[in-house]
Protein backbone atom coordinates (compact mmCIF):
# COMPACT_ATOMS: atom_id res chain seq x y z
CA UNK A 1 0.00 0.00 0.00
CA UNK A 2 1.12 3.54 -1.35
CA UNK A 3 2.76 6.09 1.45
CA UNK A 4 0.11 9.05 1.85
CA UNK A 5 1.96 11.35 -0.70
CA UNK A 6 2.18 8.56 -3.05
CA UNK A 7 -1.22 7.61 -2.65
CA UNK A 8 -1.83 11.16 -3.69
CA UNK A 9 0.58 11.41 -6.32
CA UNK A 10 -0.92 8.42 -8.46
CA UNK A 11 -4.54 9.54 -8.08
CA UNK A 12 -3.52 13.10 -9.28
CA UNK A 13 -1.65 11.37 -12.17
CA UNK A 14 -4.50 9.25 -12.98
CA UNK A 15 -7.09 12.49 -12.71
CA UNK A 16 -4.64 14.11 -15.61
CA UNK A 17 -5.64 11.07 -18.06
CA UNK A 18 -9.37 11.45 -17.13
CA UNK A 19 -12.10 11.40 -14.69
CA UNK A 20 -12.95 8.96 -12.16
CA UNK A 21 -16.55 8.37 -11.79
CA UNK A 22 -16.59 5.48 -8.78
CA UNK A 23 -14.45 4.26 -6.24
CA UNK A 24 -14.86 0.34 -5.00
CA UNK A 25 -12.96 0.10 -1.62
CA UNK A 26 -12.13 -2.73 -0.52
CA UNK A 27 -9.33 -2.92 2.22
CA UNK A 28 -11.83 -3.46 5.57
CA UNK A 29 -12.73 -7.29 3.59
CA UNK A 30 -9.08 -8.60 4.94
CA UNK A 31 -9.39 -9.53 8.14
CA UNK A 32 -7.26 -7.79 10.74
CA UNK A 33 -6.54 -10.81 13.19
CA UNK A 34 -6.76 -10.83 16.89
CA UNK A 35 -6.43 -7.41 18.64
CA UNK A 36 -5.68 -9.14 21.63
CA UNK A 37 -1.99 -9.99 20.43
CA UNK A 38 -1.63 -6.96 17.71
CA UNK A 39 0.76 -4.70 18.50
CA UNK A 40 0.79 -0.48 18.11
CA UNK A 41 2.55 -0.77 14.79
CA UNK A 42 0.54 -3.40 13.36
CA UNK A 43 -2.62 -1.71 14.66
CA UNK A 44 -1.47 1.43 13.02
CA UNK A 45 -0.93 -0.35 9.72
CA UNK A 46 -4.02 -2.25 9.87
CA UNK A 47 -5.53 1.34 9.52
CA UNK A 48 -3.73 2.84 7.49
CA UNK A 49 -4.97 0.66 5.02
CA UNK A 50 -8.51 0.89 5.40
CA UNK A 51 -9.24 3.96 6.45
CA UNK A 52 -6.72 6.62 6.68
CA UNK A 53 -5.44 5.68 2.81
CA UNK A 54 -9.46 6.03 2.33
CA UNK A 55 -9.38 9.40 3.71
CA UNK A 56 -6.70 10.29 1.21
CA UNK A 57 -8.41 8.94 -1.78
CA UNK A 58 -11.66 10.42 -1.05
CA UNK A 59 -10.19 13.84 -0.32
CA UNK A 60 -8.32 13.93 -3.31
CA UNK A 61 -11.17 13.01 -5.60
CA UNK A 62 -13.77 14.63 -4.11
CA UNK A 63 -14.75 16.49 -6.95
CA UNK A 64 -15.05 13.63 -8.84
CA UNK A 65 -17.33 11.23 -6.62
CA UNK A 66 -20.09 14.45 -5.94
CA UNK A 67 -22.63 13.62 -9.11
CA UNK A 68 -25.54 11.29 -9.68
CA UNK A 69 -23.85 8.56 -11.19
CA UNK A 70 -20.60 8.56 -9.30
CA UNK A 71 -20.34 6.30 -6.99
CA UNK A 72 -18.10 5.33 -3.72
CA UNK A 73 -18.74 1.51 -2.43
CA UNK A 74 -16.66 0.21 0.94
CA UNK A 75 -16.65 -3.06 1.60
CA UNK A 76 -16.50 -4.51 5.27
CA UNK A 77 -16.40 -7.91 7.20
CA UNK A 78 -17.77 -7.30 10.31
CA UNK A 79 -20.40 -10.87 9.71
CA UNK A 80 -22.82 -9.65 7.42
CA UNK A 81 -25.10 -7.66 9.74
CA UNK A 82 -22.95 -4.76 10.47
CA UNK A 83 -21.96 -6.19 14.09
CA UNK A 84 -25.44 -6.14 14.95
CA UNK A 85 -26.07 -9.58 15.50
CA UNK A 86 -25.14 -12.02 18.54
CA UNK A 87 -21.59 -12.93 17.91
CA UNK A 88 -20.47 -9.10 17.06
CA UNK A 89 -18.46 -7.80 14.60
CA UNK A 90 -16.24 -10.66 12.75
CA UNK A 91 -13.42 -8.16 11.88
CA UNK A 92 -14.12 -4.52 13.80
CA UNK A 93 -11.72 -1.94 11.53
CA UNK A 94 -13.81 -1.95 9.24
CA UNK A 95 -15.79 -0.23 11.55
CA UNK A 96 -13.83 2.99 10.98
CA UNK A 97 -14.23 2.41 7.05
CA UNK A 98 -18.17 2.26 7.67
CA UNK A 99 -18.20 5.32 9.62
CA UNK A 100 -16.12 7.39 7.30
CA UNK A 101 -18.27 6.14 4.06
CA UNK A 102 -21.69 7.22 5.95
CA UNK A 103 -19.81 10.55 6.46
CA UNK A 104 -19.41 11.09 2.39
CA UNK A 105 -22.69 10.24 2.09
CA UNK A 106 -23.59 13.07 4.46
CA UNK A 107 -21.31 15.49 2.19
CA UNK A 108 -21.77 13.89 -1.35
CA UNK A 109 -25.84 13.40 -1.57
CA UNK A 110 -26.30 13.12 -5.21
CA UNK A 111 -23.62 10.32 -5.47
CA UNK A 112 -24.51 6.35 -4.49
CA UNK A 113 -22.34 6.14 -1.38
CA UNK A 114 -22.66 2.47 0.24
CA UNK A 115 -20.99 0.30 2.73
CA UNK A 116 -21.39 -3.20 2.37
CA UNK A 117 -20.81 -5.55 5.08
CA UNK A 118 -20.17 -9.47 4.58
CA UNK A 119 -20.01 -12.83 6.36
CA UNK A 120 -16.54 -13.92 7.77
CA UNK A 121 -16.75 -17.08 5.00
CA UNK A 122 -18.08 -15.14 1.84
CA UNK A 123 -16.08 -16.10 -1.02
CA UNK A 124 -14.69 -13.46 -3.55
CA UNK A 125 -16.53 -14.21 -6.61
CA UNK A 126 -19.93 -13.88 -4.71
CA UNK A 127 -18.58 -10.55 -3.10
CA UNK A 128 -17.90 -9.36 -6.37
CA UNK A 129 -20.65 -10.09 -7.80
CA UNK A 130 -23.11 -8.52 -4.94
CA UNK A 131 -20.75 -4.91 -4.80
CA UNK A 132 -21.57 -4.53 -8.54
CA UNK A 133 -25.05 -5.03 -8.02
CA UNK A 134 -25.19 -2.85 -5.13
CA UNK A 135 -24.16 -0.04 -7.31
CA UNK A 136 -26.73 -0.53 -9.69
CA UNK A 137 -29.16 -0.16 -7.55
CA UNK A 138 -31.45 1.23 -4.55
CA UNK A 139 -30.02 4.86 -3.66
CA UNK A 140 -31.97 4.48 -0.69
CA UNK A 141 -29.43 2.73 2.00
CA UNK A 142 -25.81 3.47 2.79
CA UNK A 143 -25.76 0.58 5.03
CA UNK A 144 -26.39 -2.73 3.37
CA UNK A 145 -24.91 -6.26 4.72
CA UNK A 146 -25.72 -10.23 3.23
CA UNK A 147 -26.00 -12.67 5.71
CA UNK A 148 -27.74 -16.35 5.66
CA UNK A 149 -28.77 -15.39 1.86
CA UNK A 150 -30.73 -12.60 2.81
CA UNK A 151 -30.18 -8.82 2.38
CA UNK A 152 -30.11 -6.15 5.55
CA UNK A 153 -30.01 -2.71 6.07
CA UNK A 154 -29.77 -0.74 9.48
CA UNK A 155 -32.55 0.62 11.51
CA UNK A 156 -33.34 1.62 15.03
CA UNK A 157 -35.87 0.16 17.76
CA UNK A 158 -36.41 1.42 20.64
CA UNK A 159 -35.71 -0.19 23.63
CA UNK A 160 -36.33 -0.03 27.77
CA UNK A 161 -33.37 0.20 29.80
CA UNK A 162 -34.65 -2.49 31.87
CA UNK A 163 -34.50 -5.89 30.57
CA UNK A 164 -34.99 -8.04 33.07
CA UNK A 165 -31.16 -8.96 33.39
CA UNK A 166 -29.56 -8.45 36.28
CA UNK A 167 -26.94 -5.10 35.98
CA UNK A 168 -24.09 -4.01 37.88
CA UNK A 169 -23.96 -3.27 41.27
CA UNK A 170 -22.34 0.03 42.02
CA UNK A 171 -20.62 0.65 45.75
CA UNK A 172 -17.59 0.99 47.49
CA UNK A 173 -15.49 -1.62 45.93
CA UNK A 174 -16.34 -0.71 42.18
CA UNK A 175 -12.97 0.14 40.64
CA UNK A 176 -13.43 2.78 37.84
CA UNK A 177 -11.19 3.65 35.14
CA UNK A 178 -12.63 6.85 32.86
CA UNK A 179 -10.90 8.58 30.48
CA UNK A 180 -11.48 12.53 29.23
CA UNK A 181 -12.03 12.93 33.40
CA UNK A 182 -11.31 16.98 32.67
CA UNK A 183 -14.74 17.52 29.76
CA UNK A 184 -17.56 19.06 32.16
CA UNK A 185 -19.91 16.32 30.67
CA UNK A 186 -17.56 13.60 31.77
CA UNK A 187 -16.92 15.52 35.27
CA UNK A 188 -20.89 15.33 35.65
CA UNK A 189 -21.07 11.65 34.90
CA UNK A 190 -18.51 11.05 37.27
CA UNK A 191 -19.85 12.43 39.91
CA UNK A 192 -23.23 11.00 39.63
CA UNK A 193 -21.45 7.67 39.31
CA UNK A 194 -19.44 8.24 42.51
CA UNK A 195 -22.93 9.59 44.45
CA UNK A 196 -24.08 6.67 44.04
CA UNK A 197 -20.90 3.94 44.50
CA UNK A 198 -18.27 5.94 46.59
CA UNK A 199 -15.82 3.63 44.77
CA UNK A 200 -12.05 3.88 43.78
CA UNK A 201 -11.75 6.21 40.81
CA UNK A 202 -8.67 6.34 37.96
CA UNK A 203 -9.09 9.77 36.18
CA UNK A 204 -7.13 10.13 32.93
CA UNK A 205 -6.41 13.33 30.79
CA UNK A 206 -4.21 15.29 29.44
CA UNK A 207 -5.15 18.29 31.25
CA UNK A 208 -2.51 18.56 34.48
CA UNK A 209 -3.69 17.87 37.50
CA UNK A 210 -5.86 20.53 38.81
CA UNK A 211 -4.47 22.55 42.04
CA UNK A 212 -7.37 23.08 44.08
CA UNK A 213 -5.74 26.06 45.94
CA UNK A 214 -5.96 28.04 42.45
CA UNK A 215 -8.33 30.97 42.80
CA UNK A 216 -8.91 31.22 39.35
CA UNK A 217 -10.86 27.86 39.21
CA UNK A 218 -13.24 29.13 42.04
CA UNK A 219 -13.59 32.70 39.31
CA UNK A 220 -14.42 30.49 36.63
CA UNK A 221 -17.79 30.17 37.79
CA UNK A 222 -18.54 32.70 39.78
CA UNK A 223 -16.39 36.08 38.30
CA UNK A 224 -16.12 34.49 34.70
CA UNK A 225 -15.88 38.30 32.89
CA UNK A 226 -13.57 39.58 35.73
CA UNK A 227 -11.71 36.73 35.26
CA UNK A 228 -11.43 37.34 31.12
CA UNK A 229 -10.63 40.97 31.81
CA UNK A 230 -7.65 39.72 34.85
CA UNK A 231 -6.26 37.39 31.99
CA UNK A 232 -6.05 39.99 29.48
CA UNK A 233 -3.99 41.81 31.98
CA UNK A 234 -1.63 38.95 32.91
CA UNK A 235 -1.20 38.33 29.16
CA UNK A 236 0.00 41.69 28.41
CA UNK A 237 2.38 42.21 31.74
CA UNK A 238 3.95 39.07 30.45
CA UNK A 239 4.42 41.49 27.36
CA UNK A 240 2.98 38.82 25.30
CA UNK A 241 -0.02 40.79 22.80
CA UNK A 242 -3.36 39.76 24.16
CA UNK A 243 -5.84 38.82 21.59
CA UNK A 244 -9.77 37.84 22.49
CA UNK A 245 -8.08 34.28 21.03
CA UNK A 246 -5.65 33.93 23.77
CA UNK A 247 -7.98 34.61 26.32
CA UNK A 248 -10.48 32.23 25.43
CA UNK A 249 -7.58 29.48 25.09
CA UNK A 250 -6.46 30.30 28.77
CA UNK A 251 -10.18 30.24 29.27
CA UNK A 252 -11.15 26.58 27.62
CA UNK A 253 -7.33 25.54 29.96
CA UNK A 254 -9.57 26.59 33.01
CA UNK A 255 -12.64 25.08 31.97
CA UNK A 256 -11.46 21.87 32.05
CA UNK A 257 -9.18 21.89 35.30
CA UNK A 258 -12.60 23.28 36.58
CA UNK A 259 -14.11 20.33 35.70
CA UNK A 260 -11.13 17.95 36.14
CA UNK A 261 -11.42 20.02 40.07
CA UNK A 262 -15.10 19.04 40.10
CA UNK A 263 -14.90 15.47 39.08
CA UNK A 264 -11.96 14.78 41.76
CA UNK A 265 -13.89 16.40 44.55
CA UNK A 266 -17.06 14.66 43.92
CA UNK A 267 -15.18 11.15 44.18
CA UNK A 268 -13.77 12.67 47.66
CA UNK A 269 -17.23 13.97 49.00
CA UNK A 270 -18.97 10.32 48.22
CA UNK A 271 -16.41 8.86 50.42
CA UNK A 272 -14.30 7.18 47.54
CA UNK A 273 -11.04 7.79 46.17
CA UNK A 274 -9.85 9.68 43.42
CA UNK A 275 -6.46 9.28 41.48
CA UNK A 276 -5.87 11.70 39.00
CA UNK A 277 -3.36 10.99 35.70
CA UNK A 278 -2.32 13.84 32.86
CA UNK A 279 -1.59 11.13 30.26
CA UNK A 280 -1.44 11.31 26.28
CA UNK A 281 -3.71 8.41 25.72
CA UNK A 282 -1.65 8.30 22.32
CA UNK A 283 1.41 7.35 24.26
CA UNK A 284 1.92 4.00 24.51
CA UNK A 285 4.28 3.64 26.92
CA UNK A 286 2.34 6.22 29.39
CA UNK A 287 -0.84 4.78 29.56
CA UNK A 288 0.64 1.43 30.56
CA UNK A 289 2.36 2.95 33.25
CA UNK A 290 -1.27 4.18 34.65
CA UNK A 291 -2.56 1.21 33.75
CA UNK A 292 0.38 -0.76 35.59
CA UNK A 293 -0.62 1.10 39.04
CA UNK A 294 -4.18 0.15 38.63
CA UNK A 295 -3.15 -3.05 38.18
CA UNK A 296 -0.78 -3.03 41.78
CA UNK A 297 -3.57 -0.97 43.21
CA UNK A 298 -6.61 -2.55 42.57
CA UNK A 299 -6.20 -5.79 40.44
CA UNK A 300 -9.10 -5.27 37.88
CA UNK A 301 -11.47 -2.70 36.78
CA UNK A 302 -15.22 -2.99 37.27
CA UNK A 303 -16.04 -0.24 35.18
CA UNK A 304 -13.52 1.07 31.78
CA UNK A 305 -15.41 4.41 30.61
CA UNK A 306 -13.55 6.03 27.59
CA UNK A 307 -14.52 9.34 27.02
CA UNK A 308 -11.63 10.87 25.62
CA UNK A 309 -12.01 12.48 22.33
CA UNK A 310 -12.16 16.29 20.48
CA UNK A 311 -14.06 17.34 17.58
CA UNK A 312 -13.50 19.82 14.77
CA UNK A 313 -15.46 19.89 12.11
CA UNK A 314 -14.42 20.54 8.12
CA UNK A 315 -15.41 19.11 5.46
CA UNK A 316 -13.16 16.96 3.31
CA UNK A 317 -11.52 18.93 1.17
CA UNK A 318 -10.89 21.35 3.85
CA UNK A 319 -9.61 18.47 6.71
CA UNK A 320 -5.69 18.31 6.40
CA UNK A 321 -4.00 15.63 7.17
CA UNK A 322 -2.76 16.43 10.76
CA UNK A 323 -6.37 16.77 12.36
CA UNK A 324 -7.54 14.01 10.92
CA UNK A 325 -5.00 12.16 12.76
CA UNK A 326 -5.63 14.31 15.74
CA UNK A 327 -8.82 14.13 16.03
CA UNK A 328 -9.14 9.90 14.81
CA UNK A 329 -5.84 9.12 16.96
CA UNK A 330 -7.21 10.44 20.15
CA UNK A 331 -10.30 8.08 20.40
CA UNK A 332 -8.81 5.03 18.40
CA UNK A 333 -5.07 4.92 19.10
CA UNK A 334 -6.34 5.92 23.13
CA UNK A 335 -8.34 2.95 23.18
CA UNK A 336 -6.24 0.54 21.61
CA UNK A 337 -3.66 1.50 24.61
CA UNK A 338 -5.91 1.13 27.06
CA UNK A 339 -7.11 -2.25 26.29
CA UNK A 340 -3.66 -3.67 25.15
CA UNK A 341 -2.49 -2.29 28.27
CA UNK A 342 -5.04 -3.97 30.87
CA UNK A 343 -4.37 -6.99 29.08
CA UNK A 344 -5.74 -9.93 30.67
CA UNK A 345 -6.44 -7.87 33.92
CA UNK A 346 -10.37 -8.87 34.88
CA UNK A 347 -12.41 -6.16 32.91
CA UNK A 348 -16.23 -6.50 34.22
CA UNK A 349 -17.38 -3.22 31.75
CA UNK A 350 -16.60 -0.74 28.99
CA UNK A 351 -18.64 2.35 28.18
CA UNK A 352 -17.40 4.01 24.59
CA UNK A 353 -18.75 7.37 24.05
CA UNK A 354 -20.13 7.54 20.62
CA UNK A 355 -22.08 9.94 18.79
CA UNK A 356 -25.15 10.38 16.42
CA UNK A 357 -21.79 11.13 14.18
CA UNK A 358 -20.70 7.88 13.99
CA UNK A 359 -23.82 6.10 13.53
CA UNK A 360 -25.37 8.19 11.09
CA UNK A 361 -21.96 10.50 9.63
CA UNK A 362 -22.04 13.82 10.12
CA UNK A 363 -20.70 16.34 7.41
CA UNK A 364 -17.81 17.96 7.97
CA UNK A 365 -16.92 14.86 10.98
CA UNK A 366 -15.00 12.40 8.81
CA UNK A 367 -12.42 11.65 11.30
CA UNK A 368 -14.54 11.62 14.59
CA UNK A 369 -17.19 9.66 12.52
CA UNK A 370 -14.82 7.06 11.17
CA UNK A 371 -13.73 6.56 15.46
CA UNK A 372 -17.20 6.38 16.64
CA UNK A 373 -17.97 4.00 14.75
CA UNK A 374 -14.67 2.04 15.06
CA UNK A 375 -15.30 1.84 18.74
CA UNK A 376 -18.77 0.74 17.92
CA UNK A 377 -17.16 -1.99 16.20
CA UNK A 378 -14.66 -3.50 18.64
CA UNK A 379 -17.36 -2.79 21.04
CA UNK A 380 -19.41 -5.65 19.66
CA UNK A 381 -16.72 -8.07 18.53
CA UNK A 382 -16.27 -8.22 22.48
CA UNK A 383 -19.67 -10.99 22.36
CA UNK A 384 -17.33 -13.15 20.80
CA UNK A 385 -13.96 -12.36 22.16
CA UNK A 386 -14.60 -11.08 25.56
CA UNK A 387 -17.73 -12.64 26.45
CA UNK A 388 -16.80 -12.10 30.25
CA UNK A 389 -16.94 -8.20 29.94
CA UNK A 390 -19.85 -6.44 29.34
CA UNK A 391 -19.18 -3.86 26.52
CA UNK A 392 -21.01 -0.53 25.61
CA UNK A 393 -21.18 2.18 22.85
CA UNK A 394 -23.46 5.02 23.36
CA UNK A 395 -24.69 6.81 20.53
CA UNK A 396 -25.05 10.40 22.20
CA UNK A 397 -26.87 13.11 20.88
CA UNK A 398 -25.30 16.98 20.89
CA UNK A 399 -25.55 18.39 24.79
CA UNK A 400 -27.78 21.49 25.95
CA UNK A 401 -26.57 23.25 28.83
CA UNK A 402 -23.07 21.89 28.96
CA UNK A 403 -19.97 20.63 27.01
CA UNK A 404 -18.74 21.71 23.75
CA UNK A 405 -21.85 21.59 21.47
CA UNK A 406 -23.34 24.50 23.81
CA UNK A 407 -21.25 26.98 21.71
CA UNK A 408 -21.04 29.25 18.90
CA UNK A 409 -23.83 28.18 16.54
CA UNK A 410 -24.31 24.67 17.13
CA UNK A 411 -27.49 25.23 19.13
CA UNK A 412 -28.98 27.42 16.35
CA UNK A 413 -27.60 24.65 13.81
CA UNK A 414 -28.91 21.68 15.24
CA UNK A 415 -32.12 23.49 15.92
CA UNK A 416 -32.66 23.81 11.86
CA UNK A 417 -31.72 20.55 11.16
CA UNK A 418 -35.22 19.21 13.53
CA UNK A 419 -32.31 17.34 16.45
CA UNK A 420 -32.85 18.06 20.10
CA UNK A 421 -30.42 18.69 21.91
CA UNK A 422 -29.84 16.48 25.23
CA UNK A 423 -30.61 17.90 28.15
CA UNK A 424 -27.90 17.20 30.96
CA UNK A 425 -30.73 16.00 33.39
CA UNK A 426 -31.76 13.57 31.06
CA UNK A 427 -27.48 12.32 30.02
CA UNK A 428 -26.09 12.64 33.31
CA UNK A 429 -27.53 9.26 34.88
CA UNK A 430 -27.53 7.45 32.10
CA UNK A 431 -24.41 5.93 31.89
CA UNK A 432 -25.42 5.06 35.72
CA UNK A 433 -28.34 3.81 34.85
CA UNK A 434 -27.52 1.49 31.81
CA UNK A 435 -25.02 -0.22 33.79
CA UNK A 436 -27.20 -1.04 36.66
CA UNK A 437 -30.86 -1.35 35.74
CA UNK A 438 -30.32 -4.20 32.82
CA UNK A 439 -27.56 -6.00 30.90
CA UNK A 440 -28.10 -4.07 27.66
CA UNK A 441 -24.74 -5.10 25.46
CA UNK A 442 -24.04 -3.07 22.08
CA UNK A 443 -24.27 0.13 20.94
CA UNK A 444 -27.17 2.49 22.23
CA UNK A 445 -28.51 5.86 20.65
CA UNK A 446 -29.15 8.48 23.36
CA UNK A 447 -31.64 11.31 22.01
CA UNK A 448 -34.80 12.96 21.40
CA UNK A 449 -36.09 13.96 17.71
CA UNK A 450 -33.16 13.04 15.14
CA UNK A 451 -34.18 15.41 13.04
CA UNK A 452 -32.51 14.82 9.52
CA UNK A 453 -30.71 12.04 10.65
CA UNK A 454 -33.80 9.95 9.91
CA UNK A 455 -34.65 11.61 6.32
CA UNK A 456 -34.92 9.02 3.71
CA UNK A 457 -31.96 9.09 1.23
CA UNK A 458 -34.58 8.65 -1.73
CA UNK A 459 -38.18 9.72 -1.56
CA UNK A 460 -39.07 5.71 -2.67
CA UNK A 461 -37.09 4.16 -0.61
CA UNK A 462 -35.46 2.46 -3.93
CA UNK A 463 -38.21 1.27 -5.53
CA UNK A 464 -38.16 2.19 -8.84
CA UNK A 465 -41.15 3.85 -9.55
CA UNK A 466 -40.46 4.85 -12.64
CA UNK A 467 -41.72 0.92 -14.07
CA UNK A 468 -44.79 0.33 -15.33
CA UNK A 469 -47.88 -0.53 -13.08
CA UNK A 470 -47.78 -4.07 -14.38
CA UNK A 471 -44.41 -4.42 -13.48
CA UNK A 472 -44.93 -2.54 -9.77
CA UNK A 473 -47.92 -4.72 -9.16
CA UNK A 474 -46.05 -7.75 -6.93
CA UNK A 475 -46.57 -11.16 -6.81
CA UNK A 476 -47.95 -11.86 -3.47
CA UNK A 477 -51.18 -13.24 -3.82
CA UNK A 478 -54.34 -12.23 -2.62
CA UNK A 479 -56.96 -8.78 -3.46
CA UNK A 480 -55.34 -6.21 -1.21
CA UNK A 481 -52.24 -5.27 -2.79
CA UNK A 482 -51.67 -3.23 -5.74
CA UNK A 483 -48.00 -1.82 -5.74
CA UNK A 484 -45.46 -0.57 -3.76
CA UNK A 485 -44.91 3.67 -3.37
CA UNK A 486 -42.15 3.35 -1.01
CA UNK A 487 -39.94 1.45 1.35
CA UNK A 488 -38.17 3.53 3.47
CA UNK A 489 -35.56 2.67 5.98
CA UNK A 490 -36.98 4.80 8.72
CA UNK A 491 -40.45 5.35 7.44
CA UNK A 492 -41.44 2.19 6.23
CA UNK A 493 -43.66 0.40 3.55
CA UNK A 494 -46.05 2.37 2.00
CA UNK A 495 -48.24 0.27 -0.25
CA UNK A 496 -51.17 2.04 -2.46
CA UNK A 497 -54.32 0.48 -3.35
CA UNK A 498 -57.85 1.27 -4.78
CA UNK A 499 -60.41 0.37 -3.04
CA UNK A 500 -62.80 -0.33 -6.04
CA UNK A 501 -66.39 -3.13 -5.77
CA UNK A 502 -65.58 -3.64 -9.67
CA UNK A 503 -62.06 -4.81 -8.71
CA UNK A 504 -62.66 -6.31 -4.74
CA UNK A 505 -66.67 -7.68 -5.09
CA UNK A 506 -66.60 -9.04 -1.49
CA UNK A 507 -67.08 -4.90 -1.24
CA UNK A 508 -70.74 -5.20 -2.52
CA UNK A 509 -71.38 -7.42 0.71
CA UNK A 510 -70.00 -5.52 3.13
CA UNK A 511 -72.25 -1.56 3.08
CA UNK A 512 -73.35 0.78 5.19
CA UNK A 513 -76.59 2.37 4.03
CA UNK A 514 -75.50 1.64 0.48
CA UNK A 515 -71.63 2.84 1.11
CA UNK A 516 -69.64 -0.30 0.54
CA UNK A 517 -67.21 -0.59 3.81
CA UNK A 518 -63.82 -1.74 4.06
CA UNK A 519 -64.73 -5.18 6.66
CA UNK A 520 -61.81 -5.63 9.43
CA UNK A 521 -60.77 -9.25 8.58
CA UNK A 522 -59.56 -7.73 5.19
CA UNK A 523 -57.46 -5.23 6.80
CA UNK A 524 -55.48 -7.82 8.10
CA UNK A 525 -55.42 -9.55 5.19
CA UNK A 526 -53.45 -6.41 4.01
CA UNK A 527 -51.13 -6.66 6.75
CA UNK A 528 -50.49 -9.90 5.48
CA UNK A 529 -49.92 -9.38 2.16
CA UNK A 530 -47.62 -6.22 2.95
CA UNK A 531 -45.35 -8.40 5.23
CA UNK A 532 -45.34 -11.37 2.35
CA UNK A 533 -44.07 -8.12 -0.08
CA UNK A 534 -41.03 -7.12 1.99
CA UNK A 535 -40.34 -11.32 2.96
CA UNK A 536 -40.89 -12.84 -0.93
CA UNK A 537 -40.48 -16.35 -0.14
CA UNK A 538 -42.01 -16.60 3.25
CA UNK A 539 -45.19 -17.61 4.77
CA UNK A 540 -47.61 -16.02 7.49
CA UNK A 541 -47.40 -18.72 10.53
CA UNK A 542 -49.85 -16.34 12.21
CA UNK A 543 -51.63 -13.05 12.93
CA UNK A 544 -52.23 -12.71 16.70
CA UNK A 545 -53.35 -9.78 19.34
CA UNK A 546 -55.89 -8.51 16.76
CA UNK A 547 -58.56 -5.92 18.81
CA UNK A 548 -61.09 -4.39 16.83
CA UNK A 549 -62.11 -1.00 19.05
Amino acid sequence: MWAPDALQKTLEDWLSVGPVHGVYWLGALDPEGDLSTMDLTTWHEALRIRVKALYVTMRTLYQQIAAPGTFLVSATRLGGQHGYDPSGAFAPLGGAVAGFTKTYKRERIDAMVKVVDFEAEANASDLAQIVIEETLRDPAAVEIGYKDGLRWTMSLEEQPAVDGQAGLTLDKDTVFVITGAAGSIVSAITADLAAVSGGTFYLLDLVPKPDPDNPDLGRFVSEKEALKRDLFARIQTRGERATPALVEKQLAALERAHAAQCAIDAVQAAGGRANYFSVNLTDADAVAHVINQVRQQSGRIDVLLHAAGMERSHLLPDKDPREFDLIFDVKSDGWFNLLHAIGKMPLKATVVFSSIAGRFGNAGQADYSSANDLLCKITSSFRTTRPATRALAIDWSAWGGIGMATRGSIPKMMELAGIDMLPPEAGIPLVRRELTVGGTRGEIVVGQRLGILLNEWDPTGGVEVSQSDDQKRLSAPGPMVAKVASMGIHQGLSIDTVLDPAVQPFLHDHQIDGTPVLPGVMGIEAFAEAALCMLPGWHIEAIENVNFL
